[in-house]
């Protein structure tokens, strides 16, 4: 049992909050190192990327910053910018596994965590 001034559920809302910043900047950075001059252009620039995937997180949802690291995928794998129906399902299903990857990284570093602290999981 906790004590009343126990800090270990502040620490896990600590370390979930930087786990998916820095695990959705991390998945959007790799793979903007690999695309190519075309895709490239179609990517965020870095002070745009950094407040979509940072801010959105820490200011208004940790769902948001998913959503981001899905719409990465989704714009730099479109055939155009415009029209918006020229999108591409390979950008699409490459955003769901973008953000299944920060998902499932996200759940074993803080249950982990969690688990190390001594905190009940089955609540």
């Amino acid at each position: 049992m906790r004590q009343p001034d126990d800090p270990s559920e502040v620490i896990i809302l600590v370390l979930s909050l930087v786990v998916l910043m820095t695990a959705s900047s991390l998945v959007v950075r790799l793979d903007e190192r690999r695309l190519d001059e075309e895709r490239l252009e179609r990517a965020w620039p870095a002070t745009s990327r950094d407040n979509a995937l940072i801010g959105l997180a820490f200011l208004a949802s940790p769902v948001l910053a998913l959503f981001a690291v899905w719409f990465h995928f989704f714009r730099t794998r479109s055939k155009a910018l415009w029209p918006p129906w020229r999108w591409s399902p390979k950008g699409f299903l490459l955003g769901i596994a973008g953000v299944l990857v920060v998902l499932v990284v996200h759940v074993a570093i803080v249950l982990s965590v969690a688990y190390a602290l001594g905190m009940p999981l089955e609540e």
